[in-house]
Protein backbone atom coordinates (compact mmCIF):
# COMPACT_ATOMS: atom_id res chain seq x y z
CA UNK A 1 0.00 0.00 0.00
CA UNK A 2 1.36 3.42 -0.93
CA UNK A 3 2.23 5.75 1.94
CA UNK A 4 1.00 9.30 1.78
CA UNK A 5 3.80 11.81 2.22
CA UNK A 6 3.42 15.34 3.47
CA UNK A 7 4.46 18.23 1.26
CA UNK A 8 6.22 20.83 3.42
CA UNK A 9 5.71 23.56 0.82
CA UNK A 10 1.98 22.89 0.65
CA UNK A 11 1.70 22.86 4.44
CA UNK A 12 3.62 26.13 4.66
CA UNK A 13 1.29 27.77 2.14
CA UNK A 14 -1.79 26.56 4.04
CA UNK A 15 -0.35 27.84 7.31
CA UNK A 16 0.41 31.25 5.78
CA UNK A 17 -3.18 31.57 4.56
CA UNK A 18 -4.60 30.46 7.91
CA UNK A 19 -2.40 32.94 9.76
CA UNK A 20 -3.55 35.76 7.49
CA UNK A 21 -7.22 34.81 7.79
CA UNK A 22 -7.15 34.36 11.55
CA UNK A 23 -5.28 37.63 12.09
CA UNK A 24 -7.86 39.38 9.89
CA UNK A 25 -10.62 37.82 11.98
CA UNK A 26 -9.14 39.23 15.19
CA UNK A 27 -8.86 42.69 13.66
CA UNK A 28 -12.39 42.60 12.26
CA UNK A 29 -13.78 41.60 15.66
CA UNK A 30 -11.89 44.50 17.23
CA UNK A 31 -13.36 46.88 14.65
CA UNK A 32 -16.85 45.71 15.58
CA UNK A 33 -16.17 46.21 19.30
CA UNK A 34 -16.42 42.50 20.05
CA UNK A 35 -13.14 42.29 21.95
CA UNK A 36 -12.95 41.97 25.74
CA UNK A 37 -9.55 43.56 26.55
CA UNK A 38 -7.07 40.60 26.41
CA UNK A 39 -9.72 37.95 27.07
CA UNK A 40 -11.43 35.59 24.56
CA UNK A 41 -9.73 33.70 21.81
CA UNK A 42 -9.81 32.13 18.36
CA UNK A 43 -8.05 29.13 16.87
CA UNK A 44 -7.30 27.53 13.51
CA UNK A 45 -6.18 23.95 12.90
CA UNK A 46 -2.87 23.47 11.05
CA UNK A 47 -2.06 20.59 8.69
CA UNK A 48 0.52 19.07 11.06
CA UNK A 49 -2.06 18.53 13.82
CA UNK A 50 -1.19 21.57 15.91
CA UNK A 51 -3.31 24.72 15.98
CA UNK A 52 -2.96 28.50 16.03
CA UNK A 53 -4.09 30.47 19.07
CA UNK A 54 -3.72 34.07 20.17
CA UNK A 55 -1.00 34.62 22.82
CA UNK A 56 -2.39 35.67 26.19
CA UNK A 57 -1.76 39.37 26.70
CA UNK A 58 -2.23 40.70 23.17
CA UNK A 59 -5.24 42.84 22.29
CA UNK A 60 -7.23 41.79 19.22
CA UNK A 61 -6.14 45.02 17.54
CA UNK A 62 -2.48 44.01 18.02
CA UNK A 63 -2.70 40.53 16.51
CA UNK A 64 -0.71 39.90 13.35
CA UNK A 65 -0.24 36.74 11.31
CA UNK A 66 3.25 36.21 12.71
CA UNK A 67 2.28 36.84 16.35
CA UNK A 68 -0.13 33.87 16.52
CA UNK A 69 1.31 30.97 18.48
CA UNK A 70 1.33 27.28 17.60
CA UNK A 71 0.05 24.87 20.25
CA UNK A 72 -0.27 21.07 20.28
CA UNK A 73 -3.15 19.09 21.75
CA UNK A 74 -1.13 18.23 24.84
CA UNK A 75 -0.93 21.91 25.74
CA UNK A 76 2.66 22.54 24.67
CA UNK A 77 3.51 25.88 23.08
CA UNK A 78 5.54 25.04 19.99
CA UNK A 79 6.27 28.62 19.02
CA UNK A 80 7.12 31.38 19.64
CA UNK A 81 9.36 30.80 22.61
CA UNK A 82 8.19 32.64 25.72
CA UNK A 83 4.57 33.06 24.62
CA UNK A 84 1.85 32.79 27.27
CA UNK A 85 -1.32 30.75 26.86
CA UNK A 86 -4.68 31.35 28.50
CA UNK A 87 -5.59 28.00 30.19
CA UNK A 88 -9.28 28.50 29.41
CA UNK A 89 -8.42 29.07 25.74
CA UNK A 90 -6.61 25.74 25.60
CA UNK A 91 -9.48 23.90 27.29
CA UNK A 92 -12.14 25.29 24.96
CA UNK A 93 -10.27 25.16 21.66
CA UNK A 94 -8.48 21.84 22.12
CA UNK A 95 -11.80 20.35 23.23
CA UNK A 96 -13.82 21.57 20.25
CA UNK A 97 -11.12 20.86 17.66
CA UNK A 98 -10.41 17.38 19.02
CA UNK A 99 -14.09 16.51 19.10
CA UNK A 100 -14.90 17.81 15.63
CA UNK A 101 -12.49 16.74 12.86
CA UNK A 102 -14.66 18.69 10.39
CA UNK A 103 -13.97 21.97 12.24
CA UNK A 104 -10.82 23.95 11.45
CA UNK A 105 -11.63 27.26 13.16
CA UNK A 106 -13.23 28.15 16.50
CA UNK A 107 -14.18 31.68 17.62
CA UNK A 108 -15.16 32.47 21.22
CA UNK A 109 -16.33 35.93 22.33
CA UNK A 110 -17.73 37.76 25.38
CA UNK A 111 -19.81 40.46 23.72
CA UNK A 112 -22.36 42.49 25.68
CA UNK A 113 -25.33 41.23 23.69
CA UNK A 114 -24.09 37.67 23.34
CA UNK A 115 -23.45 37.47 27.07
CA UNK A 116 -26.89 38.98 27.77
CA UNK A 117 -28.66 36.37 25.63
CA UNK A 118 -26.59 33.65 27.31
CA UNK A 119 -28.32 34.52 30.62
CA UNK A 120 -31.84 34.13 29.22
CA UNK A 121 -33.64 30.87 29.94
CA UNK A 122 -35.11 30.83 26.41
CA UNK A 123 -31.73 31.51 24.80
CA UNK A 124 -31.84 32.76 21.22
CA UNK A 125 -35.38 33.54 20.06
CA UNK A 126 -36.78 33.30 16.49
CA UNK A 127 -37.40 37.03 16.20
CA UNK A 128 -35.56 38.07 13.03
CA UNK A 129 -34.61 36.66 9.66
CA UNK A 130 -31.01 36.66 10.83
CA UNK A 131 -31.82 34.61 13.92
CA UNK A 132 -33.73 32.10 11.79
CA UNK A 133 -30.61 31.52 9.68
CA UNK A 134 -28.74 30.01 12.65
CA UNK A 135 -31.19 29.14 15.43
CA UNK A 136 -31.53 25.53 14.19
CA UNK A 137 -27.72 25.20 14.43
CA UNK A 138 -27.32 26.61 17.97
CA UNK A 139 -26.46 24.41 20.96
CA UNK A 140 -26.10 25.34 24.66
CA UNK A 141 -23.48 24.58 27.31
CA UNK A 142 -24.15 25.21 31.00
CA UNK A 143 -21.74 27.44 32.90
CA UNK A 144 -19.09 25.63 34.95
CA UNK A 145 -16.96 28.61 35.94
CA UNK A 146 -13.65 29.58 34.35
CA UNK A 147 -12.87 26.88 31.79
CA UNK A 148 -9.56 25.72 33.23
CA UNK A 149 -10.70 22.14 33.99
CA UNK A 150 -9.68 19.88 31.11
CA UNK A 151 -12.49 17.50 32.01
CA UNK A 152 -14.94 20.12 30.72
CA UNK A 153 -13.77 19.37 27.17
CA UNK A 154 -15.89 16.21 26.97
CA UNK A 155 -18.98 18.09 28.08
CA UNK A 156 -18.31 20.86 25.55
CA UNK A 157 -18.01 18.24 22.82
CA UNK A 158 -21.21 16.51 23.89
CA UNK A 159 -23.21 19.73 24.10
CA UNK A 160 -21.98 21.08 20.76
CA UNK A 161 -22.57 17.75 19.03
CA UNK A 162 -22.86 18.26 15.27
CA UNK A 163 -24.02 21.87 15.51
CA UNK A 164 -21.81 24.81 14.64
CA UNK A 165 -22.83 27.53 17.10
CA UNK A 166 -22.72 27.31 20.87
CA UNK A 167 -24.14 29.66 23.47
CA UNK A 168 -22.11 29.27 26.65
CA UNK A 169 -24.65 30.04 29.35
CA UNK A 170 -23.77 32.99 31.62
CA UNK A 171 -20.64 33.41 29.53
CA UNK A 172 -20.70 34.21 25.82
CA UNK A 173 -20.82 32.86 22.28
CA UNK A 174 -18.82 30.38 20.21
CA UNK A 175 -18.89 29.46 16.53
CA UNK A 176 -17.07 26.90 14.40
CA UNK A 177 -16.30 26.51 10.73
CA UNK A 178 -14.45 24.44 8.20
CA UNK A 179 -12.71 27.72 7.38
CA UNK A 180 -12.04 30.96 9.25
CA UNK A 181 -14.50 32.71 6.95
CA UNK A 182 -17.29 30.28 7.84
CA UNK A 183 -16.72 30.65 11.58
CA UNK A 184 -16.64 34.45 11.28
CA UNK A 185 -19.82 34.56 9.17
CA UNK A 186 -21.62 32.43 11.75
CA UNK A 187 -20.40 34.71 14.52
CA UNK A 188 -21.57 37.83 12.66
CA UNK A 189 -24.98 36.22 12.17
CA UNK A 190 -25.25 35.08 15.79
CA UNK A 191 -24.14 38.41 17.22
CA UNK A 192 -26.53 40.34 14.96
CA UNK A 193 -29.35 38.09 16.13
CA UNK A 194 -28.40 38.57 19.79
CA UNK A 195 -28.22 42.36 19.42
CA UNK A 196 -31.60 42.49 17.64
CA UNK A 197 -33.13 40.37 20.40
CA UNK A 198 -31.78 42.57 23.19
CA UNK A 199 -33.01 45.73 21.44
CA UNK A 200 -36.44 44.28 20.75
CA UNK A 201 -36.94 43.05 24.31
CA UNK A 202 -35.66 46.36 25.62
CA UNK A 203 -38.55 48.25 24.02
CA UNK A 204 -41.00 46.71 26.46
CA UNK A 205 -43.47 46.21 23.60
CA UNK A 206 -45.16 42.94 22.66
CA UNK A 207 -42.76 40.82 20.61
CA UNK A 208 -43.91 38.79 17.60
CA UNK A 209 -41.77 35.73 16.73
CA UNK A 210 -41.42 34.74 13.10
CA UNK A 211 -44.23 32.48 11.80
CA UNK A 212 -43.67 28.80 12.67
CA UNK A 213 -43.78 27.68 9.04
CA UNK A 214 -41.08 30.17 8.10
CA UNK A 215 -38.98 28.98 11.04
CA UNK A 216 -39.35 25.39 9.83
CA UNK A 217 -38.50 26.28 6.21
CA UNK A 218 -35.40 28.37 6.92
CA UNK A 219 -32.89 25.49 7.41
CA UNK A 220 -33.70 24.32 3.89
CA UNK A 221 -33.03 27.78 2.46
CA UNK A 222 -29.74 27.98 4.36
CA UNK A 223 -28.68 24.52 3.15
CA UNK A 224 -29.54 25.47 -0.45
CA UNK A 225 -27.29 28.52 -0.25
CA UNK A 226 -24.45 26.44 1.17
CA UNK A 227 -21.04 27.98 1.78
CA UNK A 228 -20.45 29.39 -1.71
CA UNK A 229 -21.65 32.79 -0.55
CA UNK A 230 -19.17 32.77 2.34
CA UNK A 231 -16.19 31.55 0.34
CA UNK A 232 -16.66 33.57 -2.85
CA UNK A 233 -18.31 36.78 -1.69
CA UNK A 234 -18.48 37.37 2.07
CA UNK A 235 -14.97 36.42 3.22
CA UNK A 236 -13.10 38.09 0.33
CA UNK A 237 -15.06 41.27 1.12
CA UNK A 238 -14.10 41.00 4.80
CA UNK A 239 -10.43 40.56 3.87
CA UNK A 240 -10.62 43.71 1.73
CA UNK A 241 -12.12 45.56 4.69
CA UNK A 242 -9.31 44.36 6.97
CA UNK A 243 -6.71 45.44 4.41
CA UNK A 244 -8.25 48.94 4.21
CA UNK A 245 -8.87 49.49 7.90
CA UNK A 246 -6.22 47.37 9.63
CA UNK A 247 -3.11 47.50 7.42
CA UNK A 248 -0.29 45.31 8.66
CA UNK A 249 -2.41 42.50 10.14
CA UNK A 250 -0.94 40.06 7.61
CA UNK A 251 2.68 40.75 8.55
Amino acid sequence: MATLTREPEADAAIEATLRRDLAACFRLCALKGWDDHIATHMSARLPDGSFLLNPFGLLFEEITASSLMRVDFEGNIISPEGAFMNPAAFTIHSGVLAGRPDVNCVIHLHTLDGAAVSTMKEGLLPLTQTALQVIHDVAYHDYEGVADDLAERERLQADLGTRNLLILRNHGTLTTGETVGEAFYRMMTLEFACTSQIRALGTGREIVPAPKQVQDDMPGHVAKLGNLFVHHAFWPAMLRKAERECPGFDS
